[in-house]
């Protein structure tokens, strides 16, 4: 047979995430959602215009990622002094306090990590939206999927707030629009997960694998 480079799910098979069940892929209403055989876990669901939604969080989620990354994330004033910084900056201090692998982390969990899912995702939603896929889809498509969990906006906004309940009683801390448009791509692209149903893509990949001579 072929090999077509595709996950579990081609030729109408699907791997569960939680026991690796291999099971064949069920047709479901707008709706609907499969589980699985064996441990009832969450295979997928079927989400209505999935393609379009996600797509279009992508792309809004971009714009405000664009946002966050241009101007200040946050003005601290205290003694006549204001010092402003950036996410990319924030990083940038780490290094030179000495803390180098924090500052990796940090540089990736909130800048390269969530620009890549975002880009990543509009690349490939723009060719399952025209039909039209080349040796790279799957491969970058699985590895979007491998590093969702590496995407951490939402603890670094906490500890945002846990430092600025602290930093309250030293100095005047003056919020940033990148600090808003922080928050707005943390909601962009936790609706663009919510939305995006996997085996739309792997569907879509695999018919056209199939069409080809």
């Amino acid at each position: 047979m072929k090999e077509t480079g595709l996950p579990a799910i081609a030729f109408n098979r699907i791997a569960c995430h939680d026991c690796d069940l291999l099971q064949t892929t069920p047709r479901l209403a707008v709706g609907e959602v499969a589980y699985c055989m064996r441990c009832d876990a969450v295979l997928f669901t079927n989400q209505k215009n999935s393609v379009d939604r996600s797509l279009a969080f992508a792309i809004t989620g971009l714009l405000f990622y664009i946002i966050a990354n241009m101007f200040p994330f946050l003005s601290l004033k205290a003694l006549g002094f204001v010092q402003e910084g950036t996410l990319f900056s924030t990083s940038l201090s780490l290094f030179k306090a000495g803390m180098p692998l924090l500052g990796i982390l940090l540089f990736l969990t909130t800048i390269l990590f969530p620009l890549t899912t975002l880009l990543g995702t509009i690349y490939i939603l723009m060719q399952v939206k025209r039909d039209k896929f080349n040796d790279y889809t799957a491969p970058v498509f699985r590895f979007l999927r491998s590093t969702d969990t590496w995407g951490m906006l939402e603890i670094f906004m906490l500890a945002v707030i846990v430092s600025l309940v602290k930093l309250g009683d030293y100095a005047d801390v003056v919020f940033g629009i990148s600090l808003y448009a922080f928050i707005l791509l943390i909601l962009s692209l936790t609706l663009m997960s919510h939305s995006l149903n996997p085996q739309d893509v792997w569907t879509r990949l695999r018919n056209n694998m199939a069409d080809q001579p």
